[in-house]
């Protein structure tokens, strides 16, 4: 017996506590006979997979399609790397109510703690500072207060500094518009130096601070504050992520092992390599077509994949308006990871902190500590525009670079390092980006377009985030469309 919205709520121990492209197809594959369920969702990453969980709970029929041969999305535990480390999501942090619950439904073990790395040294103009002089140092043209701040802590500071909203709702309401401005407007408003705005930007995820939304950077603060705030003291230093890291916990064997545990759950109800070509829609009926010509009739569909994907499917009826635009305008941003094994510690060598961050090339080289207490790994990740220009290298190549570019600006490293392993957002088909983030002066706009249904098709993921973060926005997410489709049948 299927269960609608009311009876679901009031009934599922679950909620309580959670409180491509459009193909050519052989006519003979178009032929092929449609598998029949009650809703196809395409995507199995955290929100693709929190909806069919809540649907076949339900007692709905699931069917899910998987355009890769890997479960999780962007929850990539990079097992083919020495280490193991996260390639994508990591943290979690304390009021991930909907991610912790499934953790324990399923049997998934937390622990404490997530990508916990050494302090920084700083980089600038190829010269080097250690943290502890950075506020007196002549590489510091910062000015007033913010020559306090380091390079790392700017951009949160501002943001929590002048966050305009008391609770995480408020991003969505009509008098959050006076924010939707480019972040570098937002932060020449708020006073911040030219100095400030150009290291901030050294390390923007998205393309420029010009394109990038002041209210899309503003929504999770709200959150993020408040878990800051309940689980840390004052001694806890650093940016937004580093704080994340000390009071948040991770997936004891990698994050991917919980996504893999809710497709166990759902079982053959999960296809991977389905890649999904076109949806045809209408008004009582939808059909759903993957790339190898099979198909799939239901009564909804659950889009749980990043625009970036969703826009190279054929959708019919068409989307239009605002939801076409939201779909095929909002940018993703790039960021290309080079792992390597460290085989002496370096940075006893020039006794400055072993994590960098540079305003060259590479944003951020980070040394890790391991959750057994050995620090022999090493990350340097670039972001946005800098991304996308390492990625015009070849794998081999753009490792060779990174290297030469640590061991420039850090000779204590020369013969130290040894590439482990290297992966780009970019260059991952059924992603084609680390994230998306709505465009400046259409937030508010698209933030409401993209979660509106279309004809039988209904919408999931982190793009479509109401008042979460993170992996947590991803579940709340497919459980905003669960919900939906219980309201309609």
């Amino acid at each position: 017996m299927k269960l609608n919205r009311r009876q679901f709520v009031s009934n599922s121990a679950f909620v309580a506590a959670a409180t491509v492209q459009a193909a050519s197809l052989p006519k003979s594959a178009m032929a092929s006979v449609a598998e029949k369920a009650d809703v196809v969702v395409i995507g199995a990453g955290y929100s693709g997979l929190n909806a069919a969980i809540m649907l076949k709970d339900a007692g709905y029929n699931v069917t899910v399609l998987e355009a890769s041969d890997r479960i999780g999305g962007r929850a990539f535990t990079g097992d083919h790397i020495e280490g193991r480390p996260e390639l994508g999501a990591n943290q979690i942090g304390p009021q991930y109510a909907r991610v912790r619950d499934m953790a324990r439904r399923l049997g998934v073990e937390l622990s404490h703690g997530a990508n916990l790395n050494a302090p920084f040294t700083f980089s600038i103009g190829g010269k080097l500072v250690r943290n502890q002089d950075w506020a007196q140092s002549e590489l510091n043209k910062t000015v007033g207060a913010e020559r306090e701040l380091l390079p790392t802590q700017l951009m949160s500071s501002f943001l929590v500094k002048n966050d305009p909203f008391h609770n995480s709702s408020e991003w969505l309401e009509q008098a959050a518009r006076a924010h939707d401005i480019s972040l570098g407007q937002w932060l020449q408003r708020f006073g911040a130096s030219p100095a400030a705005i150009r290291l901030i930007s050294e390390g923007l995820i998205a393309p420029d601070l010009w394109s990038a939304s002041a209210l899309d950077q503003l929504q999770g603060i709200p959150r993020n504050f408040t878990e800051f705030k309940a689980q840390t003291s004052d001694s806890v230093k650093g940016d937004s992520h580093e704080q994340a890291a000390v009071v948040s916990s991770r997936v004891v064997g990698g994050t991917q092992r919980l996504p893999e545990a809710m497709a166990a759950y759902l079982g053959d109800s999960v296809q991977r390599n389905k890649a999904v070509a076109r949806i045809e829609m209408n008004g009582t009926k939808a059909e759903v077509t993957c790339l190898d010509g099979t198909r799939y009739e239901s009564s909804f569909v659950v889009s749980a994949v990043p625009l970036t994907v969703l826009r190279r499917i054929s959708i019919y009826p068409h989307l239009a308006g605002d939801q076409r635009e939201a779909v095929m305008m909002t940018p993703y941003a790039n960021t290309t990871f080079i792992y390597m094994n460290v085989n002496r510690p370096f940075w006893e060598d020039d006794g400055m902190d072993a994590s960098l961050w540079t305003d060259g090339p590479i944003n951020l080289v980070r040394q890790a500590f391991d959750y057994d207490g050995t620090r022999d790994r090493l990350v340097a990740l670039s972001t946005g525009l800098k991304a996308n220009r390492l990625d015009q290298l070849p794998h081999k190549e753009r490792g060779e670079f990174v290297i030469r570019e640590i061991e420039r600006l850090r000779p204590s490293t020369v013969g130290a390092l040894e590439v482990s392993g290297i992966h780009s957002w970019a260059e991952q088909p059924f992603n084609a980006g680390c994230s998306g983030a709505l465009p400046a002066g259409n937030t508010l706009r698209y933030a409401q377009a993209l979660v509106k249904p279309h004809d039988r098709l209904h919408f999931a993921g982190e793009h479509t985030k109401r008042l979460e973060v993170g992996m947590e926005s991803a579940m709340e997410s497919g459980e905003r469309a669960a919900l939906e489709i219980f309201d309609r049948s």
